[in-house]
C-alpha cells in the first residue's frame, strides 16, 4: 500500500471522527452545520429540511418537508403488491403543504394526479421525473389526491389533506 493511500485513509478517518463528534453534538456548531446542507448525503430524503420564518419574529427555524420517494426497481412490476412505488403509499398532510417527489429509481417516472382508470384529472403533473430529480406541488385544499406514474401504471400512491 502507497504513501498516498494511507494519507487518504488517514483524511478519510479523520473526516469521519469529526462527523461522529458533530452528530453527538447534534450539529450545533457552525463547522458542523455543513452535514445539514442541502446535497450532503448525510440527510435521508425523509429528513429534507428547509429554512422558514417564525410568523411574527426573526427567528429561523428548521421545518420538515414532506418527502415521498420514487423507490428504487418501481419502474419493474412488482412494487404495487406492497403499496412500495411511491413512499410512502399515503402521504397524510395539513392544507397548504408542499410535498416533494425524489425518483430515487434509475427509471424515469411521472407523479400525475388521477388514476389509471380515469386518466388524469389536470391538478398536477410532473412530467418526466429523471433518476435523483424532483417535482413539488402545494396542496392548497383539504381532500384525498390519487396519483400515478403515466410511464409505469402500477406505480399509485395517495396525498391526504
Amino acid at each position: 500500500m502507497g504513501p498516498d493511500v494511507l494519507y487518504g485513509d488517514n483524511i478519510q478517518r479523520a473526516k469521519t471522527a469529526h462527523f461522529e463528534e458533530c452528530e453527538k453534538n447534534e450539529f450545533v456548531t457552525s463547522d458542523c452545520k455543513r452535514y445539514l446542507e442541502p446535497g450532503n448525503t448525510y440527510l435521508d430524503p425523509e429528513d429534507k429540511m428547509e429554512p422558514v420564518m417564525e410568523t411574527g419574529t426573526s427567528m429561523i427555524v428548521e421545518q420538515a418537508i414532506p418527502i415521498v420517494t420514487i423507490s428504487m426497481g418501481s419502474g419493474s412490476p412488482g412494487c404495487e403488491e406492497t403499496n412500495s412505488c411511491y413512499i410512502p403509499y399515503n402521504m397524510e398532510i395539513s392544507s397548504g403543504t408542499t410535498v416533494t417527489w425524489i425518483n430515487a429509481d434509475n427509471a424515469a417516472h411521472t407523479v400525475t394526479s388521477g388514476t389509471v382508470n380515469g386518466g388524469p384529472d389536470g391538478l398536477f403533473d410532473s412530467s418526466i421525473i429523471a433518476m435523483n430529480s424532483e417535482f413539488s406541488y402545494k396542496f392548497a385544499e383539504s381532500g384525498t389526491y390519487d396519483y400515478y406514474c403515466i410511464v409505469h401504471p402500477w406505480m399509485t400512491g395517495i396525498v391526504t389533506v
